[in-house]
């Protein structure tokens, strides 16, 4: 699933596509159940005429900011990605939603397992009313994690995926997140040590970082068709694989539901 540094590289894709001030003249909407607000004809009559002012992002969410002061919401789901091309370019057949620019281009919303979300709203907030903070903002310290990790008896890995405790973080960064801390990914939030907190910490700043820096790249090298998704591990997510730190055997729990792979060596259960 896209998570906060594929967010984010399709937000610098965005720009970086020169879309900001461009109007959108038209949409069409070839999935209605991706609409969530307003009704779909709705959405696509209001749609019309509105011009991207800048492009944003809130945890795993695209703004689109426009110059009336509504804001287009985009979740991108589980497989989707974003492309901008020309309208007498061949579209993927898996591109579900259209919206034509008055230059003549595309925004075209790829979304092969039709998981992927829109909103046209006044305030984020009608998307979604409660986030953390964002893990990459000057404001988000060790002292800010540690006050949210203290107040919750859940465990390490389920607090990491919750969007209102932290936002943008989701199932594979919160792995590499753990096994970089060396954090057991069920141990107890309120029971970690100040001293886990802090390299928890710099761990989530250094991972989500990282990734986004190594699709700046791949953006400049694949130009204009940059992955969607990288393979930005160091763990090794498969039962059995060898630790790249130890060498002992991978393993795999089920936390609240969710695949958390970790080293049993490395990641040990008290913190």
């Amino acid at each position: 699933m896209p998570e906060l540094p594929e967010v984010e590289n399709t937000r610098r894709y965005l720009i970086e596509s020169r879309v900001e001030g461009v109007q959108i003249v038209s949409a069409t909407v070839t999935w209605g159940n991706s609409v969530k607000h307003p009704q779909l004809e709705d959405f696509v009559l209001d749609i019309q005429g509105e011009t991207i002012q800048s492009i944003g992002r809130r945890g795993k969410y695209i703004l689109l900011n426009l110059v009336s002061g509504r804001i287009l919401v985009l979740h991108l789901g589980m497989t989707g990605g974003i492309r901008v091309q020309r309208r007498d370019q061949n579209p993927s057949d898996m591109v579900r939603h259209f919206f034509d620019l008055y230059d003549g281009r595309q925004i075209r919303f790829i979304d092969p397992r039709k998981f992927g979300h829109m909103w046209l709203v006044d305030d984020f907030q009608q998307v979604s009313h409660k986030m953390g903070p964002e893990p990459l903002e000057p404001t988000f310290t060790s002292n800010v994690l540690r006050q949210i990790v203290n107040a919750r008896q859940i465990p390490i890995k389920a607090l990491l995926l919750d969007q209102a405790a932290i936002a943008g973080i989701g199932n594979l960064y919160a792995d590499e997140v753990l096994f970089l801390s060396g954090i057991y990914p069920g141990a107890i939030a309120a029971d970690l040590s100040d001293s886990s907190i802090e390299l928890l910490h710099r761990s989530i700043l250094s991972t989500l970082a990282r990734s986004i820096s190594l699709y700046d790249v791949d953006r400049k090298a694949l130009w204009p068709e940059p992955s969607f998704g990288l393979p930005n591990w160091t763990m090794k997510r498969i039962i059995g694989a060898p630790c790249i730190q130890c060498g002992n055997p991978m393993d795999m729990i089920k936390v609240r539901g969710r695949s958390s792979y970790y080293c049993p060596q490395c990641q040990l259960r008290t913190n």
